[in-house]
């Protein structure tokens, strides 16, 4: 793994949160490995400054690829899974608005058609946390045509 990997798997265990933040939206761009997939998966779900969910999001969405989306999709599902947690709730509150960020106005819009077809690859995805993310995350942008 690359010297840059390693460092930003370190900052991802920060206690800092700008930290932490920084490397979620770094090792977006290495999304891909299961070493950097789970770590992205913990960002999201941080539990002590939803900047890093909302920051991590973001950049995985905005990346927008099957390796970038598994991550999401896995995080999804978790929160998903456990609506009664409150503070889950608050982290599905960032989730759902990175996701919206990414619908923009126009249903038609490419990147909002190409992200539905990402996420229709990972309903075959060999993890069933991916899979029921990506379908939980394609009721959310069918709902919101």
């Amino acid at each position: 793994m690359p010297d840059v990997v390693e460092t930003l798997l370190r900052l991802a265990r920060s206690d800092d949160y700008s930290e932490r933040a920084h490397a979620g939206a770094e090792l977006s761009l290495f999304a891909g490995s299961e070493t950097v997939d789970q770590a992205l998966v913990e960002l999201l779900l941080d539990d002590d400054n939803t900047s890093v969910v909302q920051g991590t999001a973001e950049a995985l969405l905005k990346r927008g690829d099957s390796a970038a989306l598994r991550p999401f999709a896995a995080a999804w599902h978790l929160v998903e899974s456990q609506v009664d947690n409150t503070h889950l709730t608050e982290i599905a509150d960032y989730l759902y608005g990175a996701i919206s960020y990414g619908l923009w106005i126009d249903s038609t819009d490419p990147r909002r058609t190409g992200l539905r077809r990402v996420l229709a690859t990972l309903l075959d995805d060999q993890d069933q946390t991916v899979r029921k993310g990506a379908d939980g995350l394609l009721g959310q942008l069918g709902s919101t045509s």
